[in-house]
């Protein structure tokens, strides 16, 4: 069975801020914004919220099919894949287009500022659906509008159950196109701040926006997550855990709820599995970690994500 992830595959430039960028941006100047932020650490990393999801669901032994579209420049990241065991196939070369880069600038609270460039990515509208009849389920993870609202309607026309996953993409969209996403997707995975812009959008809570669909997971960082259904909230709380880099922790937890979902799970065995994983890739610094999945089947069993590493 595979799970089709559709989203960016991006080489990433993180920059470590050791101050707080509450402490330099100042709300009255937005409007004149000129800073430059010290990075006190800097690396360079395969990154893209569905390679991302594909090694979080990977490391469950899930089977990954990320489809989307990269550049002149991927064969590294490529060959990275495949290294990985994540298939390729899914994945269109644009020998004229770069592959998408993210500029990522972390503060020492874990807030992030981001700068994205889609390269070929912003052509994969216009991609066949892949040659795989065993999909069972998939995401669509932030890419950019035109390729977001063309996969959206293949997961539809193929009868796939997806969940919407609209991150820092989420402005691109009115507050109609928003709802009529939300209705299509088996459920909505967003972040807290994520979740101020869709009901600055649609007027809607998370709450209300539960029943609309199967279930809405919001996440809040280190304090884990929750799960929204007809409109009810059950808080799943994150494992305490020494946190080393938070980027990617959400994409993690993408991959924990594909890995429930694909299992017919209900939703907060689904957030249990996503907690963990989050949780896991947030005591990694870069983009590489393990986690051995008999660890997240345990957690799902006790019906919580603590001491999930005994």
């Amino acid at each position: 069975m595979s799970v089709i992830i559709s989203g960016s595959i991006a080489y990433d430039t993180v920059f470590t801020h050791e101050g707080r960028f509450a402490d330099t941006l100042r709300a009255e100047a937005l409007d004149r914004l000129n800073v430059t932020l010290q990075a006190d650490s800097m690396r360079r990393t395969y990154g893209g919220c569905a390679a991302n999801i594909a090694y979080s669901l990977k490391q469950l032994g899930g089977d990954p099919l990320v489809w989307t579209a990269v550049g002149r420049d991927a064969d590294d990241y490529l060959r990275h894949l495949e290294r990985q065991g994540i298939r390729t196939d899914g994945v269109t070369v644009m020998p004229n287009e770069w592959t998408a880069q993210c500029m990522i600038t972390t503060d020492r609270d874990g807030n992030q500022l981001a700068t994205f460039s889609p390269g070929a990515m912003a052509h994969a509208d216009r991609l066949p659906w892949p040659d795989d009849t065993g999909i069972v389920c998939g995401i669509l993870a932030p890419s950019v509008r035109s390729t977001l609202l063309a996969h959206a309607k293949a997961f539809v026309s193929h009868g796939i159950p997806f969940i919407f996953d609209p991150g820092q993409t989420t402005p691109l969209f009115s507050g109609d196109e928003l709802l009529a996403l939300t209705r299509a997707a088996a459920c909505v995975a967003f972040s807290d701040y994520e979740a101020l812009m869709i009901e600055e959008h649609t007027s809607l809570s998370p709450a209300e926006l539960s029943r609309l669909t199967g279930a809405i997971f919001c996440t809040h960082g280190s304090q884990g997550s929750s799960v929204w259904q007809k409109g009810e909230e059950t808080v799943i709380p994150a494992p305490k855990v020494e946190a080393a880099d938070p980027v990617g922790a959400g994409d993690a937890y993408r991959g924990g709820l594909l890995w429930g979902m694909e299992r017919g799970l209900d939703a907060v065995s689904c957030a249990i599995a996503g907690t963990v994983m989050g949780a896991a890739k947030a005591t990694a610094a870069g983009p590489s970690y393990r986690i051995n999945a008999d660890l997240v089947e345990k957690a799902v069993r006790k019906g919580m994500p603590f001491d999930c590493r005994s």
